[in-house]
């Protein structure tokens, strides 16, 4: 028939058909001019935003030609193709030969799109791109192994984001991104280990987190290190080459990677892959590491428990058993002094709860475990040696790694949010920041202390916090500067983006009237849509902060450029700076269109909206009450599966503090319990997220106030020390 179109296929690869994808559409395509070998690279989109797939044009036959050399593994296929979808459930999916994203996972427009969005699509390009290889080549044969998938893909995405984005310096975000944020889950008694039993469709969504990919990703980098890149990499090629067309489970790779390091002699002969990593993918949770000096004596004694937030005598019996194999490797003013060296220089075995070791390092110095946060596990020390490297990081702080500086303010504000350490001790931790300039540190900090923050949010406490807030951020405030300056190193715009933003939030004046400016210059522009004066990495949190000191006609003003945008980035970061808005009947009204079809907010939207609100100072209180009157509007709105409906839960419970409001998320519990679906894991661990901030407004509430009352009197102003190097 004259208006038919017969399409002919070549015969496949052998691959699982969850691989299998065809889009039907009118979008345009365009081709990669790259001179490279290989398969022929097609990036495709709407006609009206193909050119916003310029930069995944660019990078995507880069990342995938770096794959290739790195696991020494041809592409099999003759054509790579990446389409941009308008309204996607998931991030991204890696359809072998197809790879299917969001819009907002690929197209950049250069000029409104902001940095973050650039390096977001460089990531997920190269996570979708590394499955390739890790889960279209060799499959894992259950789901039981799923992080297989993932979490290679999450550890090699910062591999081949770096290659193309070496200015982005990505490989020291990971610990932040990765092992930081996993941490915070996976110290729950309500995780679970990577490697989990699956008997049901509900159970393989609820492991689609952080978990299997951020935790994954971590374990992975890990083993990377105490292997050596040299033999980690070999092992893969022969794992990805002997299994390839072909379904397996973790034991074939611990197989794979032991046979090289024995050969390389990079493990020992009577250790495999296997007898380590079992204990880290089959066992929920991490280690907290307790190191006690002998200072008289070069030794020291280390002791391993697992990490608990919550102190219950039950659990930590129930926990007594747990054991890890630890890899230990340190670094000393003397000693590993530039922090390079992270291939273990002991481990603790699984059968050790503790190990007194010799230390190469001198009792007036200090010492510092786990050289770039290589291992995935805290650590804590006596007071003394806490005291040392207070004291370095106040006269130095470029003598300690960067990542470890890093390192040193997660664990320190974690290990006394579970009781491990006193506040005072973490606290006097984060003071030297007034000085460190670093990108890295700072983001780790600012995501440890957003806790206490909002801990303290309904406290006569919070206007002391903001103003020690206020006190730590001046310094950095007056180098970085208000207003964007392209530049600058990519670190450093990133940097001034999180000075500002957490300026504005604790109500520094300059910010904010900044803001005000910027945004009211905006508004008054004859043609808002083709002239933003807002740059384009501050516009986050100058929506936000707009709308939250703003009321209806700055809401509808947003409102409008949302609706007439054309860049699903710039339309995603308006959706959220909506959510800020202190008008309670907006709020309600907006969180209705989030379930509403016709109203303006794309179904694979409506999630990040709710949760968007639910972060909210009033909002939080307002969605909690809306999923729990529209549960079953909700379920039945919103797709079952990845990632969506338990972010919802995730997010209201962050905020949730008071005996009453945890009563009223069992209540929801016992209420739903039956139609929960994806979401009941998340609910378990929501409720242990209540518990644990209750007890601990119990036990830290009064010692941080007395600490912040302290800090910020008039007579005792914290020192602010010249920055060394």
């Amino acid at each position: 028939m004259e208006d038919w179109v017969w399409d002919h296929y070549n015969k496949s690869v052998p691959m699982s058909t969850y691989l299998v994808a065809f889009v039907v559409s009118d979008f345009e395509s365009r081709q990669s001019d790259r001179n490279l070998s290989g398969p022929v690279f097609s990036v495709w989109a709407r006609k009206d935003a193909i050119h916003q797939a310029e930069y995944a044009r660019d990078i995507g036959p880069r990342i995938l030609t770096f794959f290739e050399s790195y696991f020494n593994v041809p592409f099999p296929l003759p054509k790579q193709d990446m389409i941009a979808l308008p309204d996607f459930n998931a991030g991204a999916m890696e359809n072998w030969g197809l790879i299917t994203y969001r819009e907002t996972a690929m197209l950049y427009d250069v000029n409104v799109s902001s940095d973050y969005n650039r390096q977001r699509i460089a990531t997920v390009i190269a996570h979708e791109l590394a499955h390739q290889w890790f889960g279209n080549l060799v499959t894992p044969s259950w789901w039981s192994d799923l992080w297989l998938n993932e979490g290679f893909a999450s550890y090699v995405e910062y591999m081949g984001t770096d290659h193309v984005e070496p200015d982005a310096k990505i490989l020291e975000q990971f610990v932040v991104d990765e092992i930081q944020n996993v941490f915070a889950l996976d110290a729950l008694d309500s995780s679970h280990p990577i490697s989990v039993p699956v008997h049901h469709p509900d159970e393989i969504n609820e492991i689609f987190d952080r978990i299997s990919y951020g935790k994954g990703a971590s374990i992975i980098r890990m083993m990377n290190h105490f292997l050596t890149e040299a033999s980690f990499k070999a092992g893969l090629s022969n794992y990805l080459n002997k299994w390839k067309y072909n379904s397996t489970t973790q034991n074939n790779l611990w197989d794979s990677l032991t046979e090289q390091a024995w050969t390389d002699r990079t493990l020992d002969s009577h250790v495999t892959v296997g007898t380590i990593m079992d204990t880290w993918t089959l066992q929920k949770g991490f280690p907290v590491i307790q190191v006690d000096r002998n200072y008289p004596g070069k030794h020291a004694n280390f002791t391993q428990t697992k990490f608990q937030l919550i102190k219950n005598a039950t659990m930590a019996k129930e926990y007594e058993s747990y054991r890890w194999w630890i890899p230990i490797s340190y670094a000393s003013k003397t000693f590993n002094a530039e922090f390079k060296r992270t291939k273990p220089e002991f481990w603790i075995k699984k059968e050790e709860k503790w190990n007194d070791h010799g230390i190469h390092v001198d009792k007036t110095d200090w010492l510092i475990i786990n050289v770039q946060q290589t291992g995935y596990y805290r650590v804590n020390y006596d007071i003394r040696n806490w005291q040392l490297i207070i004291d370095q990081l106040s006269k130095n702080h470029s003598v300690i790694h960067n990542v470890n500086r890093a390192q040193l303010l997660d664990d320190a504000l974690n290990l006394a949010r579970a009781s491990l350490l006193p506040y005072d001790v973490a606290f006097n931790v984060t003071q030297y920041l007034k000085n460190d300039d670093d990108f890295v540190p700072w983001e780790s900090f600012l995501n440890a202390f957003s806790y206490i923050s909002t801990m303290l949010l309904r406290s006569p406490s919070y206007g002391i916090f903001k103003k020690y807030m206020r006190s730590l951020l001046e310094n950095q405030y007056n180098r970085v500067q208000f207003m964007q300056r392209d530049d600058d190193p990519l670190l450093k715009r990133f940097h001034r983006i999180n000075i500002v933003q957490w300026a504005c939030a604790v109500d520094s004046p300059d910010c904010v009237s900044q803001v005000k400016q910027l945004f009211g210059a905006w508004m008054n522009e004859t043609e808002p849509d083709n002239a933003n004066p807002v740059p384009m990495n501050m516009r986050g949190f100058v929506y936000c902060s707009a709308i939250k000191n703003g009321g209806e006609t700055e809401w509808n003003f947003l409102w409008e450029r949302y609706s007439l945008s054309n860049v699903a980035s710039e339309k995603n970061t308006i959706l959220r700076a909506l959510a800020c808005t202190r008008e309670t009947w907006i709020l309600n009204r907006y969180l209705l269109w989030a379930v509403t079809p016709g109203s303006g907010i794309r179904k694979q939207d409506g999630t990040s909206v709710i949760s968007a609100v639910a972060r909210g100072d009033i909002g939080s209180y307002l969605a909690f009450n809306f999923i729990r009157d529209k549960w079953t509007v909700i379920r039945e709105h919103f797709p079952v599966g990845l990632f969506s409906i338990g972010g919802i839960v995730t997010s209201i419970s962050n905020r949730l503090t008071t005996p009453f409001e945890l009563n009223e998320l069992l209540n929801f519990k016992t209420k739903y319990h039956n139609d929960l679906g994806a979401a009941a894991r998340a609910v378990d661990q929501a409720i242990e997220r209540v518990t644990a901030n209750i007890q601990w407004h119990g036990d830290n509430y009064k010692a941080i106030d007395e600490w912040l009352q302290r800090a910020t009197s008039a007579e005792n102003e914290i020192p602010v020390t010249s920055s060394a190097g």
